[in-house]
Protein backbone atom coordinates (compact mmCIF):
# COMPACT_ATOMS: atom_id res chain seq x y z
CA UNK A 1 0.00 0.00 0.00
CA UNK A 2 1.44 3.26 -0.80
CA UNK A 3 2.36 5.26 2.28
CA UNK A 4 0.41 8.46 2.62
CA UNK A 5 2.04 11.51 3.49
CA UNK A 6 -0.22 14.12 5.65
CA UNK A 7 0.72 17.55 4.91
CA UNK A 8 0.78 20.68 7.51
CA UNK A 9 -2.47 22.13 6.37
CA UNK A 10 -4.10 19.10 6.66
CA UNK A 11 -2.59 18.56 9.93
CA UNK A 12 -4.15 21.97 10.75
CA UNK A 13 -7.30 21.42 9.18
CA UNK A 14 -7.82 17.98 11.37
CA UNK A 15 -6.66 20.21 14.59
CA UNK A 16 -9.82 22.29 14.23
CA UNK A 17 -11.72 19.74 13.66
CA UNK A 18 -11.20 17.67 16.75
CA UNK A 19 -14.01 16.13 18.01
CA UNK A 20 -16.27 16.99 15.50
CA UNK A 21 -18.30 14.76 13.44
CA UNK A 22 -18.66 15.58 9.82
CA UNK A 23 -21.30 13.89 7.87
CA UNK A 24 -18.96 12.95 4.70
CA UNK A 25 -15.85 11.43 5.51
CA UNK A 26 -13.52 12.96 3.06
CA UNK A 27 -9.99 11.10 2.88
CA UNK A 28 -7.11 11.96 0.45
CA UNK A 29 -7.54 10.06 -2.97
CA UNK A 30 -5.69 7.47 -3.86
CA UNK A 31 -5.49 6.21 -7.62
CA UNK A 32 -7.11 2.32 -7.90
CA UNK A 33 -6.88 -0.17 -10.80
CA UNK A 34 -10.42 0.35 -12.54
CA UNK A 35 -11.93 -2.05 -14.54
CA UNK A 36 -13.20 -1.48 -17.99
CA UNK A 37 -16.03 -0.12 -18.98
CA UNK A 38 -15.69 0.38 -22.67
CA UNK A 39 -18.34 1.57 -25.28
CA UNK A 40 -17.68 0.86 -29.12
CA UNK A 41 -19.86 3.34 -31.10
CA UNK A 42 -20.23 2.46 -34.85
CA UNK A 43 -22.62 1.98 -38.09
CA UNK A 44 -22.52 -1.58 -39.51
CA UNK A 45 -19.74 -3.09 -40.76
CA UNK A 46 -17.26 -0.48 -38.42
CA UNK A 47 -15.81 -3.57 -37.02
CA UNK A 48 -17.45 -2.99 -33.71
CA UNK A 49 -17.67 -6.74 -32.77
CA UNK A 50 -14.51 -7.57 -34.00
CA UNK A 51 -12.46 -4.48 -32.04
CA UNK A 52 -14.87 -5.66 -29.07
CA UNK A 53 -12.81 -9.19 -29.11
CA UNK A 54 -9.31 -7.10 -29.54
CA UNK A 55 -9.58 -5.50 -26.47
CA UNK A 56 -10.99 -8.52 -24.67
CA UNK A 57 -8.29 -10.58 -25.15
CA UNK A 58 -5.66 -8.48 -23.87
CA UNK A 59 -7.99 -7.83 -20.33
CA UNK A 60 -8.64 -11.13 -19.36
CA UNK A 61 -8.00 -14.47 -19.22
CA UNK A 62 -12.07 -15.24 -19.90
CA UNK A 63 -14.25 -13.56 -22.08
CA UNK A 64 -18.26 -14.11 -22.22
CA UNK A 65 -20.29 -12.43 -25.26
CA UNK A 66 -23.78 -11.75 -24.68
CA UNK A 67 -25.29 -11.45 -28.23
CA UNK A 68 -28.65 -10.24 -29.06
CA UNK A 69 -31.00 -11.34 -32.38
CA UNK A 70 -28.26 -11.68 -34.71
CA UNK A 71 -24.88 -13.60 -33.86
CA UNK A 72 -22.37 -12.72 -35.66
CA UNK A 73 -18.99 -12.90 -32.95
CA UNK A 74 -18.86 -16.95 -33.42
CA UNK A 75 -17.44 -15.68 -37.45
CA UNK A 76 -14.10 -14.34 -35.07
CA UNK A 77 -14.16 -17.64 -33.32
CA UNK A 78 -10.64 -18.97 -35.05
CA UNK A 79 -9.22 -15.78 -34.19
CA UNK A 80 -10.37 -15.35 -30.78
CA UNK A 81 -11.24 -17.72 -27.74
CA UNK A 82 -14.68 -16.84 -26.42
CA UNK A 83 -18.13 -18.48 -25.08
CA UNK A 84 -21.06 -17.40 -26.01
CA UNK A 85 -24.80 -17.89 -24.85
CA UNK A 86 -27.73 -18.43 -26.93
CA UNK A 87 -28.77 -15.02 -28.72
CA UNK A 88 -31.17 -13.33 -26.87
CA UNK A 89 -34.20 -12.80 -29.04
CA UNK A 90 -36.32 -10.90 -26.30
CA UNK A 91 -33.88 -8.12 -25.27
CA UNK A 92 -35.20 -7.17 -21.90
CA UNK A 93 -33.53 -5.29 -19.38
CA UNK A 94 -34.54 -8.62 -17.14
CA UNK A 95 -32.84 -10.53 -19.86
CA UNK A 96 -29.53 -8.93 -19.60
CA UNK A 97 -29.24 -9.11 -15.87
CA UNK A 98 -30.02 -12.47 -15.25
CA UNK A 99 -27.24 -12.93 -18.25
CA UNK A 100 -24.89 -11.00 -16.60
CA UNK A 101 -25.39 -12.93 -13.09
CA UNK A 102 -24.87 -16.35 -14.81
CA UNK A 103 -21.70 -14.37 -16.47
CA UNK A 104 -20.75 -13.51 -12.85
CA UNK A 105 -21.02 -16.99 -11.15
CA UNK A 106 -19.15 -18.10 -14.18
CA UNK A 107 -16.26 -16.40 -13.16
CA UNK A 108 -16.00 -14.43 -16.79
CA UNK A 109 -13.59 -11.42 -16.28
CA UNK A 110 -14.74 -9.82 -19.19
CA UNK A 111 -17.86 -9.70 -21.11
CA UNK A 112 -19.17 -8.19 -24.47
CA UNK A 113 -22.71 -7.30 -24.79
CA UNK A 114 -23.11 -6.68 -28.89
CA UNK A 115 -25.33 -5.41 -29.18
CA UNK A 116 -26.64 -3.19 -26.30
CA UNK A 117 -28.12 -0.90 -28.28
CA UNK A 118 -31.07 -3.46 -28.72
CA UNK A 119 -31.58 -3.67 -25.20
CA UNK A 120 -32.95 0.22 -25.92
CA UNK A 121 -34.25 0.12 -29.04
CA UNK A 122 -34.78 -3.61 -29.85
CA UNK A 123 -37.84 -6.35 -28.71
CA UNK A 124 -38.75 -6.39 -25.45
CA UNK A 125 -36.05 -3.10 -25.24
CA UNK A 126 -36.81 -0.66 -22.67
CA UNK A 127 -39.02 1.20 -25.48
CA UNK A 128 -41.23 -1.14 -25.70
CA UNK A 129 -41.58 -2.04 -22.58
CA UNK A 130 -42.64 1.72 -22.31
CA UNK A 131 -44.64 1.61 -25.09
CA UNK A 132 -46.49 -1.38 -23.37
CA UNK A 133 -46.70 0.87 -20.14
CA UNK A 134 -47.99 3.60 -21.28
CA UNK A 135 -51.63 3.54 -20.33
CA UNK A 136 -55.27 5.77 -21.76
CA UNK A 137 -55.31 9.12 -19.93
CA UNK A 138 -53.83 10.91 -17.13
CA UNK A 139 -49.85 10.47 -17.58
CA UNK A 140 -49.96 9.21 -20.85
CA UNK A 141 -46.72 8.23 -22.84
CA UNK A 142 -45.07 9.56 -19.74
CA UNK A 143 -46.77 6.95 -17.25
CA UNK A 144 -45.32 4.30 -19.15
CA UNK A 145 -41.81 5.41 -18.95
CA UNK A 146 -41.90 6.19 -15.49
CA UNK A 147 -43.12 2.20 -15.37
CA UNK A 148 -39.78 1.21 -16.85
CA UNK A 149 -37.10 3.44 -15.26
CA UNK A 150 -36.53 1.19 -12.07
CA UNK A 151 -35.92 -1.68 -14.64
CA UNK A 152 -34.12 0.61 -16.77
CA UNK A 153 -31.26 1.80 -13.76
CA UNK A 154 -31.28 -2.19 -12.74
CA UNK A 155 -30.01 -2.86 -16.21
CA UNK A 156 -27.49 0.00 -15.81
CA UNK A 157 -26.22 -0.76 -12.30
CA UNK A 158 -26.09 -4.76 -13.12
CA UNK A 159 -24.00 -3.64 -16.16
CA UNK A 160 -21.65 -1.39 -14.33
CA UNK A 161 -21.14 -3.53 -11.20
CA UNK A 162 -20.25 -6.53 -13.06
CA UNK A 163 -16.66 -7.61 -11.20
CA UNK A 164 -14.63 -7.59 -14.61
CA UNK A 165 -14.52 -5.85 -17.06
CA UNK A 166 -17.28 -5.14 -19.38
CA UNK A 167 -17.78 -3.73 -23.32
CA UNK A 168 -20.85 -3.24 -25.31
CA UNK A 169 -21.20 -2.17 -28.82
CA UNK A 170 -23.52 0.37 -29.94
CA UNK A 171 -25.40 0.77 -33.44
CA UNK A 172 -25.24 4.12 -35.03
CA UNK A 173 -27.34 5.85 -37.78
CA UNK A 174 -24.79 6.18 -41.05
CA UNK A 175 -24.81 9.84 -42.05
CA UNK A 176 -22.83 11.02 -44.66
CA UNK A 177 -21.07 14.32 -46.01
CA UNK A 178 -19.80 15.21 -49.46
CA UNK A 179 -16.06 16.15 -49.65
CA UNK A 180 -13.64 17.21 -52.15
CA UNK A 181 -10.83 14.88 -52.47
CA UNK A 182 -7.31 15.97 -53.31
CA UNK A 183 -8.00 15.88 -57.52
CA UNK A 184 -10.58 18.39 -57.19
CA UNK A 185 -13.25 15.51 -57.05
CA UNK A 186 -16.51 15.41 -54.66
CA UNK A 187 -16.43 12.12 -52.71
CA UNK A 188 -19.03 10.55 -50.44
CA UNK A 189 -17.86 9.84 -46.87
CA UNK A 190 -19.94 8.03 -44.05
CA UNK A 191 -18.99 8.38 -40.66
CA UNK A 192 -21.03 7.84 -37.59
CA UNK A 193 -24.14 9.24 -36.34
CA UNK A 194 -25.91 9.24 -33.25
CA UNK A 195 -26.02 6.03 -30.64
CA UNK A 196 -29.09 3.84 -30.52
CA UNK A 197 -29.68 4.33 -27.23
CA UNK A 198 -30.91 6.97 -24.63
CA UNK A 199 -29.57 10.46 -25.07
CA UNK A 200 -26.23 10.70 -22.96
CA UNK A 201 -25.48 6.87 -22.50
CA UNK A 202 -21.96 7.31 -23.93
CA UNK A 203 -21.52 9.44 -20.53
CA UNK A 204 -21.38 6.26 -18.33
CA UNK A 205 -18.48 4.88 -19.60
CA UNK A 206 -14.65 5.31 -18.81
CA UNK A 207 -13.47 4.61 -22.60
CA UNK A 208 -15.89 5.27 -25.78
CA UNK A 209 -15.02 5.10 -29.20
CA UNK A 210 -16.09 5.45 -32.62
CA UNK A 211 -15.70 3.40 -35.23
CA UNK A 212 -15.72 4.76 -38.38
CA UNK A 213 -16.88 3.08 -41.98
CA UNK A 214 -12.70 2.74 -42.95
CA UNK A 215 -12.38 0.71 -39.66
CA UNK A 216 -10.57 3.24 -37.67
CA UNK A 217 -10.94 3.67 -33.96
CA UNK A 218 -11.42 7.38 -32.57
CA UNK A 219 -11.40 7.86 -28.99
CA UNK A 220 -13.71 10.43 -28.02
CA UNK A 221 -13.90 10.02 -24.29
CA UNK A 222 -10.94 8.13 -22.33
CA UNK A 223 -9.75 8.89 -18.17
CA UNK A 224 -7.06 8.70 -19.10
CA UNK A 225 -4.41 11.39 -21.51
CA UNK A 226 -2.38 8.79 -23.00
CA UNK A 227 -5.38 7.07 -24.59
CA UNK A 228 -8.03 10.79 -24.83
CA UNK A 229 -8.67 11.71 -28.67
CA UNK A 230 -6.16 8.69 -29.77
CA UNK A 231 -7.09 7.61 -33.72
CA UNK A 232 -6.30 4.13 -34.51
CA UNK A 233 -6.87 2.42 -37.87
CA UNK A 234 -7.41 -1.04 -37.34
CA UNK A 235 -6.73 -1.17 -33.72
CA UNK A 236 -5.61 -4.17 -32.52
CA UNK A 237 -3.27 -5.66 -30.09
CA UNK A 238 -0.93 -2.81 -29.34
CA UNK A 239 -4.26 -0.69 -28.95
CA UNK A 240 -5.11 -3.18 -26.58
CA UNK A 241 -2.02 -3.48 -24.19
CA UNK A 242 -2.21 0.28 -24.16
CA UNK A 243 -5.87 0.18 -22.38
CA UNK A 244 -5.00 -2.75 -20.41
CA UNK A 245 -2.04 -0.96 -19.37
CA UNK A 246 -4.26 2.26 -17.99
CA UNK A 247 -6.41 0.17 -16.13
CA UNK A 248 -3.91 -1.84 -14.52
CA UNK A 249 -2.44 1.41 -12.99
CA UNK A 250 -2.42 2.11 -9.57
CA UNK A 251 -3.61 0.08 -6.01
CA UNK A 252 -5.29 -3.40 -6.69
CA UNK A 253 -9.06 -3.38 -6.27
CA UNK A 254 -10.45 -5.25 -3.20
CA UNK A 255 -10.64 -8.71 -4.25
CA UNK A 256 -14.93 -9.75 -3.84
CA UNK A 257 -16.37 -13.26 -2.52
CA UNK A 258 -16.76 -16.07 -5.45
CA UNK A 259 -20.35 -16.74 -6.01
CA UNK A 260 -20.35 -20.41 -5.70
CA UNK A 261 -18.50 -18.99 -1.58
CA UNK A 262 -22.06 -17.10 -1.48
CA UNK A 263 -24.52 -20.45 -2.59
CA UNK A 264 -22.33 -22.53 -0.23
CA UNK A 265 -23.02 -19.79 2.51
CA UNK A 266 -27.20 -19.77 1.53
CA UNK A 267 -26.77 -23.54 1.99
CA UNK A 268 -25.01 -23.57 5.80
CA UNK A 269 -26.35 -25.53 8.02
CA UNK A 270 -25.29 -23.33 11.04
CA UNK A 271 -26.24 -19.85 9.16
CA UNK A 272 -28.40 -17.55 11.48
CA UNK A 273 -31.31 -14.99 10.25
CA UNK A 274 -28.85 -12.82 11.14
CA UNK A 275 -26.31 -14.37 8.79
CA UNK A 276 -29.02 -14.69 6.54
CA UNK A 277 -30.25 -11.45 5.85
CA UNK A 278 -26.35 -9.95 5.35
CA UNK A 279 -26.30 -12.84 2.81
CA UNK A 280 -29.56 -11.63 0.78
CA UNK A 281 -28.10 -8.01 0.95
CA UNK A 282 -25.10 -8.75 -0.45
CA UNK A 283 -26.65 -10.59 -3.16
CA UNK A 284 -28.91 -7.86 -4.00
CA UNK A 285 -25.92 -5.64 -4.08
CA UNK A 286 -23.92 -7.95 -6.43
CA UNK A 287 -27.22 -8.23 -8.63
CA UNK A 288 -27.40 -12.16 -8.58
CA UNK A 289 -30.92 -12.62 -6.84
CA UNK A 290 -32.07 -14.43 -9.97
CA UNK A 291 -29.27 -17.02 -10.51
CA UNK A 292 -30.96 -20.10 -10.57
CA UNK A 293 -29.72 -22.68 -8.26
CA UNK A 294 -30.24 -26.14 -7.24
CA UNK A 295 -33.21 -26.50 -5.10
CA UNK A 296 -32.88 -28.97 -1.32
CA UNK A 297 -34.50 -31.46 -3.63
CA UNK A 298 -32.00 -31.86 -5.88
CA UNK A 299 -34.35 -31.98 -8.82
CA UNK A 300 -35.59 -28.31 -9.22
CA UNK A 301 -34.36 -24.50 -9.07
CA UNK A 302 -35.15 -22.13 -7.45
CA UNK A 303 -33.54 -18.22 -7.59
CA UNK A 304 -30.65 -17.67 -5.08
CA UNK A 305 -32.65 -14.87 -3.02
CA UNK A 306 -35.83 -16.95 -2.99
CA UNK A 307 -33.73 -19.66 -1.48
CA UNK A 308 -32.51 -17.72 1.23
CA UNK A 309 -35.66 -15.60 1.46
CA UNK A 310 -37.67 -19.30 2.67
CA UNK A 311 -34.82 -20.50 4.69
CA UNK A 312 -34.57 -17.16 6.85
CA UNK A 313 -38.63 -17.22 7.48
CA UNK A 314 -38.59 -20.79 8.27
CA UNK A 315 -36.06 -20.35 11.05
CA UNK A 316 -38.27 -16.99 12.25
CA UNK A 317 -41.29 -19.30 11.89
CA UNK A 318 -39.22 -22.05 13.70
CA UNK A 319 -38.08 -19.52 16.79
CA UNK A 320 -41.42 -18.19 16.91
CA UNK A 321 -43.14 -21.48 17.63
CA UNK A 322 -40.27 -22.50 19.89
Amino acid sequence: MTDITITPQEAAIAERLRGAHPQYAFRRAVKMQTRARAALLGGAGSGKTYTALVLASALGKSTAVIETVHPQAAEYADEFDFDLCPPLTFCSAEALVAALAECQALGYETVIVDSYSLFWSGNGGIRDQANEAAKPGPGGHNAGWNAVRPYERRMWDALFRYPGHVIVTMRTKTDHVVEIDEHGRSVMRRFAGKPEHRDGAEHEFNLVGIMHSDHTLEVTKALSVDLADRVVNRPGPEFAADVRQWLDAGEPLPPLTPVADLIAEARRADATVGDLKALWRQVKDRFIEDLLIADDDGESTINLALYIERRGKAMEELAGVA
